[in-house]
This record gives structure tokens, C-alpha cells and sequence, in this order.
């Protein structure tokens, strides 16, 4: 379906981008690959995080696309977590009700999700509404595209930056790298 490029062998990291993949195909990179057969950690975080994304689609009714990042979709052999951006379509979103919207803010809360045994870190965004390519001016956004723009502009920004290194100096915080989107 997509296309993952191989992790630099110097950090281990995806290099800078957004790349397509599909579930089958992450799996098997970042769960069943050979390179990580030792991890005591990334089945598990797999199984949660399939659990935590059903969860997700039962409520919201369809999940228009996930980003995957951080050190899951790294070399790392035993990551902390996973983590995970859910973006719906504007008419989606919009539709949840209240009660939908509560729990969907407890599954999106790092803590409530530990507390409940999944070590998923994960963020719900709104799409942008679907706009005619003449469109796509802000003068034809609403306030809801406007703010879906800036949420997705910010994570895409977020997604692509590694954290300081506790290590030493380093290039931590400096360091680009890749992370991947999946469409559902």
C-alpha cells in the first residue's frame, strides 16, 4: 500500500516525512520484524493500541486517518508507549454527542489510558471540512477549519521533532524525524 523507507542506521529513526503504510505493513516493520523479535514490549503495545483504536472507531462511527510516531515507529526495541493521532472528518466530529465526546476525552488522556493498563498516548483531531481546492483560502474557512488547520499544522510539527536526550548534549530536540500515516 505505502511506502516506509528503512530507519537510519545512525538513529534508528525514520527519516523526516509523513509516510503511508497500512496496518498489515506496520505490523510487520514495527511489531513482527526479525531486527525486533526481542522486545518485551511492542506485541503488547500492538494489541493495546488495536484494542484502543476500535474503541475509538466504535464510538466516533469511522476514523478517517491515524498518525503513528514517536519511538514505536523507531528502532527502539522496547518503547514506553504508542503514539497516536486520530484524525475524523469535520462531519464526524461534529456529530458526537456529548456523552461520546466525555469518553472519547478519556481515552485521548495519557493518564486515565494507564490506569486502564493501555500505554497508548494518543490525540483526536478534527479534519478540516472538505473544501474545492478553489476553496482553500482562509477567507472561505469557517472558525472549525481554521482551528482544524492549525491543530494539524501543529501535530504534523510535533510528530517530525524528537525529544531532548537525557544523555548528554546530542542533537536531542533537534533531531527531524518520520513518522507514519495510515488511512482507514
Amino acid at each position: 500500500m505505502g511506502y516506509l523507507p528503512q530507519l537510519d542506521s545512525d538513529t534508528g529513526l525514520l527519516p523526516p516525512g509523513r509516510y503511508a503504510a497500512d496496518l498489515e505493513e506496520i505490523e510487520s516493520t514495527f511489531v513482527s520484524a526479525s531486527a525486533l523479535s526481542g522486545s518485551s514490549t511492542r506485541a503488547r503495545l500492538w494489541d493495546e493500541w488495536t484494542r484502543h483504536r476500535l474503541t475509538v472507531e466504535s464510538i466516533t462511527g469511522g476514523i478517517a486517518r491515524v498518525w503513528l510516531a514517536g519511538s514505536f515507529v523507531s528502532g527502539i526495541l522496547d518503547p514506553h508507549d504508542i503514539d497516536v493521532t486520530y484524525l475524523l472528518r469535520a462531519e464526524v466530529h461534529d456529530a458526537l454527542d456529548e456523552e461520546s465526546v466525555q469518553f472519547l476525552d478519556d481515552l485521548t488522556d495519557r493518564s486515565w489510558c494507564v490506569d486502564h493498563d493501555m500505554y497508548v498516548d494518543s490525540y483526536l483531531l478534527r479534519l478540516p471540512d472538505e473544501l474545492e481546492f478553489w476553496q482553500l483560502t482562509p477567507t472561505h474557512f469557517t472558525d472549525e477549519t481554521n482551528q482544524a488547520f492549525r491543530d494539524s499544522g501543529l501535530y504534523d510539527e510535533l510528530w517530525q521533532r524528537t525529544r531532548p536526550s537525557p544523555h548528554g548534549p546530542g542533537q536531542g530536540g533537534k533531531l527531524r524525524r518520520g513518522y507514519v500515516e495510515v488511512l482507514l
